[in-house]
């Protein structure tokens, strides 16, 4: 099951729940039991994404060169 993170606009406390992604409901705070809580959003990977079509950014993800010996680009 995958995770989301949430955030209580009342009390700031940052937590993670486990549900089903067919579970629409947005849990209370566990912290201070408000209701006042939104989802946070983070980033994610995209697979098969390939920089290979650019030329002038990095062929290597893990870098920020255009060329170099780790990634052989």
């Amino acid at each position: 099951m995958p995770s989301y993170d949430y955030k209580c606009k009342d009390c700031d406390k940052a937590f993670t729940i486990t549900k089903s992604m067919n579970d629409l409901t947005v849990p209370d705070c566990p912290e201070c039991k408000s209701e006042n809580v939104s989802k946070v959003w983070g980033g994610f990977i995209v697979a098969g994404k390939s920089n290979s079509d650019d030329s002038s950014s990095s062929k290597c993800g893990s870098c920020s060169s255009s060329s170099c010996s780790t990634c052989g680009g």
